[in-house]
C-alpha cells in the first residue's frame, strides 16, 4: 500500500512543472496557507456566518444557473474570466478575512466536486490565489477606510480599491503562473484580452454593489442571483460574436470578416495614400493529402498550414481562410517589394516546417513519415493601387497571379504587375514535383 501510494505521488503533475514554475506555484500554496491560518487566529468569534451562508448560497446558486454558459464559453486555454469573483470581493468587504477564506474554499470544493476531473495542483494553486486576493484585498480595504474616513463617498471609494485590488492581485499571480507553465504564452493568453478586461471590471463593480446590499441585509445576496445569470449570458455574446467570425476548422478569419476589415484597411490607405498588398494562397496537391491519408489528415494539415502563416506575419496583418486550402492575407502599408519578400519567406515558412511531425502530434499517427508528406504553397499577390483600386479588384488580380504560379510549377510565387495575359488560365493538372521560387 505504502509503495503503491509513493508511485501515485511520484506520478503527480506537479512534479512535470520547471523549476520556476514549481517554486512559483508552492511558494503562493504555502502563502495562502500561512495566510489562512493566521487569520482564523485572529478570529475573535463566528459571528457573521449568516452572511457567509448567504455569499454561498447565492454564489453557488449562480454558478449553477450558468453552468450551461460557462462551458460554451470556455476555450480551452489556462485562462478562464466569470463573474464569480464578485462573491469573494463582496466577503472581503464585509467579513473578517477569515471568514472571507471560508466563503472562498466553500466555492472553490464545489467547484472542484462539480468539475469532476482536474489536475489537482492547478485547482490548488487557483485556490491559493483566490485565498491571497481576498487578504490582499481586505488590507486595502482596511487601509482605505482609515486613511479616506467614515463618509459614504469614502466607503465608495474604498470598495472600489479593494475591487481593484483582488482582480489585480488575481491576474497578476494567475498570469505569471501560466508564463511558466505554458512558455510562448502570449499576453492575451496570460493576462487576457480587451474581453477579459471588461469581466473583470464588471465582477469588480458588482463585488462593490453585492457588498454595499449585503451591508443592509445578507437576504440581498439571493437578489443578485438573476442580475448574474443575465450578466453571464451578456458575456455569451462576445463569444458568439468570435465564433460567428471564426472558421472553425483553422481558427483564422472567416473571408466575409476579413473583407470587412480589409476594405476598411483600404479606405485608409486611399485617404492617407499608401500602398497595401493582397496574398492569396494555395496549398499545392492538398487533394492528394486527403486521398491518401484520409481527411483527418488533411484537415490536421490544413490546421498546421494556417499556424505557420499566422505566426509568420506580423499583428497588424489580416489573415483568413479563402475556402478550401486557400488563405488570403491583407498587408497593410506595404509596397511590391515588401510583399513579395513577405509571400517568399511564408512560402518558405510552408516548405520548411515539419507538417508530419505536427500532424502526427495531434493524430498520435507515427506512420506519418517526414520524407513523404511535406506541402508546398502557391501565392499571388496584387498591390493596391498599381494592381486595383477595390477589395474585389486585388483579389482578382492576385487569384490570376496565384494561378500563374501553380501553372510555373507550384511553390513560386507570382506577382499581378508581371502578367502580360490577366485571363485566367484553366487550373493546370498536378505533374511534376515541386519547384524553387522565383518571379514571372
Amino acid at each position: 500500500m505504502v509503495a503503491q501510494s509513493r508511485r501515485s505521488v511520484r506520478k503527480w503533475a506537479l512534479w512535470t512543472l520547471t523549476v520556476p514554475a514549481f517554486v512559483v506555484v508552492v511558494l503562493v500554496d504555502l502563502g495562502a496557507i500561512g495566510y489562512g491560518v493566521q487569520a482564523f487566529s485572529e478570529l475573535p468569534s463566528w459571528h457573521g456566518l449568516d452572511v457567509v451562508a448567504a455569499l454561498t448560497v447565492s454564489a453557488l446558486i449562480a454558478v449553477e444557473g450558468a453552468r450551461r454558459v460557462e462551458n460554451r464559453r470556455r476555450r480551452g486555454g489556462a485562462l478562464h474570466k466569470d463573474l464569480a469573483p464578485a462573491w469573494m470581493i463582496a466577503a472581503a468587504i464585509i467579513l473578517h478575512p477569515a471568514l472571507a477564506v471560508l466563503v472562498v474554499v466553500l466555492l472553490r470544493v464545489w467547484w472542484r466536486i462539480r468539475a469532476g476531473k482536474c489536475i489537482p495542483y492547478r485547482w490548488a494553486f487557483s485556490t491559493s490565489v483566490h485565498v491571497l486576493a481576498v487578504g490582499a484585498a481586505h488590507e486595502v480595504f482596511s487601509s482605505a477606510r482609515d486613511m479616506f474616513g467614515g463618509s459614504e463617498l469614502a466607503l465608495v471609494a474604498s470598495m472600489v480599491l479593494t475591487a481593484i485590488t483582488f482582480v489585480g492581485t488575481d491576474a497578476l499571480l494567475c498570469g505569471l503562473a501560466i508564463s511558466l507553465i505554458v512558455p510562448g504564452s502570449s499576453r492575451q493568453e496570460t493576462v487576457g484580452g480587451l474581453d477579459d478586461l471588461c469581466i473583470d471590471a464588471t465582477a469588480a463593480m458588482f463585488g462593490c454593489l453585492l457588498a454595499g446590499a449585503c451591508l443592509i441585509s445578507p437576504w440581498f445576496a439571493f437578489v443578485a442571483i438573476p442580475i448574474t445569470l443575465t450578466a453571464q449570458r451578456a458575456l455569451l455574446l462576445g463569444q458568439l460574436e468570435s465564433e460567428a467570425q471564426t472558421d472553425p476548422k483553422t481558427s483564422l478569419t472567416r473571408v466575409d470578416w476579413w473583407r470587412r476589415q480589409t476594405e476598411e484597411m483600404l479606405r485608409g490607405a486611399r485617404s492617407q495614400g499608401e500602398q497595401m498588398a493582397v496574398l492569396l494562397i494555395d496549398i499545392d496537391h492538398f487533394k492528394q493529402v486527403n486521398d491518401r491519408h484520409g481527411h483527418l489528415v488533411g484537415d490536421e494539415a490544413l490546421r498546421a498550414v494556417a499556424t505557420i502563416l499566422r505566426s509568420a506575419i506580423r499583428a497588424k496583418d489580416v489573415i483568413g481562410r479563402f475556402g478550401g486550402e486557400e488563405f488570403v492575407i491583407a498587408l497593410p502599408d506595404t509596397g511590391i517589394d515588401e510583399a513579395t519578400v513577405t509571400a517568399d519567406r511564408l512560402r518558405n515558412a510552408v516548405a520548411a516546417s515539419p507538417l508530419a511531425a505536427m500532424c502526427a502530434g495531434v493524430l498520435d499517427d507515427p506512420d506519418l513519415d517526414p520524407d513523404t508528406f511535406h506541402l508546398t504553397v502557391s501565392i499571388g499577390v496584387a498591390v493596391y493601387p498599381a494592381d486595383g483600386i477595390t477589395v474585389d479588384d486585388l483579389l482578382l488580380r492576385a487569384d490570376r497571379a496565384m494561378y500563374a504560379a501553380k501553372a510555373a510549377g507550384r511553390n513560386r510565387v507570382r506577382l499581378a504587375a508581371d502578367l502580360s495575359v490577366i485571363t485566367a488560365p484553366a487550373r493546370p493538372v498536378a505533374t511534376g514535383a515541386a519547384a524553387p521560387t522565383d518571379r514571372a
